[in-house]
C-alpha cells in the first residue's frame, strides 16, 4: 500500500495556504441550486471528492447515482432523487457507506410521502411529489437526516415541520443548512427544538462558498504544536458559518488568530498565563475537531476529556476507536467512556506506519505529529482528497519534508 513519511521543518514555519472550499457548505449550496435549476451560480465550490461527485451526479443526472464513500452525498442525494417528479434513481455507494446508518432518514422520507426500497444495488427511489407535514427526531446518530429534509422541505406540499428532541448532535451544520437555504430563498426558521420550512421554491442566485474550517484545524494542531509558526489561512473568516471555527478559541493559548482582510491569521501562542483547557472539552457540536485535538493534546502532553462523541464510530471508520487505538500505541493512557475519551501522558516514537484507517481527518490529524516525533509514516496518503486534496503539497510548502513511495 502507499505511504507517506513527513519530517519536521528545520526552521520557523512561515507558510501562506490557501484552503480548499467548504465541502459541508458546498454540498448544501449544490442541492438548494439543482432544485432551483441552476448549478452555475455557485462560485469557488470544494475540489473534494464528495463535492465533485455530488456535482457530477447533479449536473448529469444519471439513473444509477453511486455516491462512493460519501455520506453527506449519499443522503442528501437521496432525498433529492424523492422529489424528482416522474422520475426513478437508484442512490447506492460503496459497501462500506451502504453499512452506516441511514435507516431513520429512510423512514422519515416515507412518512413524508416518498417511495424508496431498498434493494441489491442500493435504494430504488421512485420520485414525486411530497406533501409534507411534520417528523420527529430523538436524538438522531446524524444531524445529515435533518439537513436532507430541510433542504428538499420547500418542494414538500405543506412544507416541514421537524420536532428535534434528545440530544442535539452538530447543530452548527444544522444552522449552516438554513443559512444556505435563506440565500436560496427559502423561508426556514431554526428554534430550539423545533425546524419550521415554509413551501414555495428555491431561486437562483451567485453563492460563493468560503473556505473551510474543518480543513483549517488541521493547521490550528501544526501552530499549535510548533516552536515557532506563523501561517495566513486565506479566504479564512470568523463569520459564524460554520461551528469548526471553534478550533480559534479551544486552542487560543498554544495558537493566536489575528483577524485579517484576507483570511487569519494563526501564530504560535507564548501567554504569560499558565496554558490550560477546560477539564472537559464539549465536542457535541463539533465532533470533526475529535481528531486534531486530541492528537494535539497528547502531543502536548495534556490530561483531556474530550465528551459529545455520540456518532463517531458510524463516520468514514469508527473514530473514536481509531484514535484511542493509535495514541495508546505511541504510549498514551487512554480511558474510553459510553460518549467520551481521556487521554493522560505523552507520546513516544515509534518506527512503524500508522493506519490512516481509510479515514481523511485521521491521516491529516497524524501529519502534524511529526513536530513532536521528528517524523511520522502514515499508510493509505491519497485517502486525503475526500476533503482537502492538496493537504501534502501544502505542507510540503510549509517546509515540512514530504516523501511518497508504494512500499
Amino acid at each position: 500500500m502507499p505511504r507517506i513519511t513527513i519530517r519536521k521543518p528545520e526552521g520557523p514555519i512561515r507558510a501562506t495556504v490557501h484552503l480548499p472550499r467548504s465541502k459541508s457548505v458546498s454540498n448544501r449550496a449544490l442541492i438548494a441550486a439543482s432544485l432551483a435549476g441552476d448549478l452555475s451560480c455557485i462560485d469557488h465550490l470544494s475540489e473534494a471528492d464528495d463535492t465533485r461527485i455530488l456535482y457530477q451526479l447533479l449536473h448529469g443526472k444519471p439513473r444509477v447515482l453511486d455516491c462512493g464513500l460519501g455520506g453527506t452525498t449519499f443522503r442528501f442525494l437521496l432525498a433529492w432523487a424523492c422529489v424528482q417528479v416522474g422520475k426513478e434513481h437508484v442512490v447506492t455507494g460503496d459497501p462500506k457507506l451502504l453499512e452506516r446508518p441511514h435507516d431513520d432518514l429512510i423512514h422519515a422520507l416515507r412518512v413524508l410521502g416518498a417511495m424508496v426500497e431498498r434493494t441489491e444495488a442500493g435504494y430504488l427511489v421512485k420520485g414525486g411529489r411530497m406533501e409534507g407535514g411534520t417528523i420527529t427526531f430523538d436524538s438522531p446518530i446524524s444531524s445529515q437526516y435533518l439537513s436532507a429534509l430541510m433542504l428538499i422541505a420547500p418542494i414538500m406540499d405543506k412544507g416541514l415541520r421537524i420536532e428535534w428532541r434528545g440530544t442535539q448532535l452538530s447543530r452548527p451544520y444544522v444552522e449552516m443548512t438554513a443559512k444556505t437555504m435563506r440565500h436560496f430563498g427559502a423561508e426556514v426558521e431554526v428554534g430550539e427544538t423545533l425546524i419550521d420550512v415554509n413551501p414555495g421554491r428555491y431561486a437562483a442566485s451567485l453563492f460563493e462558498v468560503p473556505a473551510d474550517w474543518s480543513a483549517a484545524a488541521f493547521w490550528y494542531e501544526i501552530v499549535a504544536l510548533a516552536d515557532d509558526a506563523e501561517v495566513e489561512l486565506m479566504g479564512l473568516e470568523r463569520d459564524g458559518w460554520q461551528g469548526d471555527q471553534k478550533v480559534a478559541r479551544i486552542l487560543a493559548n498554544w495558537a493566536g488568530t489575528l483577524d485579517r482582510v484576507e483570511g487569519v491569521r494563526v501564530k504560535t501562542w507564548m501567554p504569560e498565563v499558565p496554558k490550560s483547557l477546560p477539564p472537559i472539552v464539549d465536542l457535541r457540536s463539533t465532533p470533526d475537531l475529535f481528531q486534531p485535538l486530541a492528537f494535539t493534546m497528547a502531543a502536548l502532553g495534556r490530561s483531556t476529556t474530550f465528551a459529545g462523541l455520540d456518532n463517531l464510530a458510524s463516520k468514514e471508520s469508527d473514530r473514536i476507536a481509531a484514535v484511542a487505538e493509535t495514541l495508546s500505541m505511541m504510549g498514551v493512557h487512554v480511558v474510553r467512556h459510553e460518549r467520551s475519551v481521556t487521554i493522560q501522558g505523552a507520546l513516544r516514537s515509534h518506527d512503524v506506519t500508522w493506519s490512516a484507517r481509510n479515514d481523511h481527518r485521521m491521516a491529516m490529524a497524524l501529519a502534524p505529529l511529526a513536530l513532536v516525533l521528528g517524523s511520522i509514516t502514515i499508510d493509505d496518503p491519497d485517502v486525503v482528497t475526500k476533503s482537502y486534496p492538496g493537504f501534502w503539497e501544502d505542507l510540503q510548502e510549509a517546509g515540512f519534508e514530504v516523501d511518497r513511495s508504494d512500499a
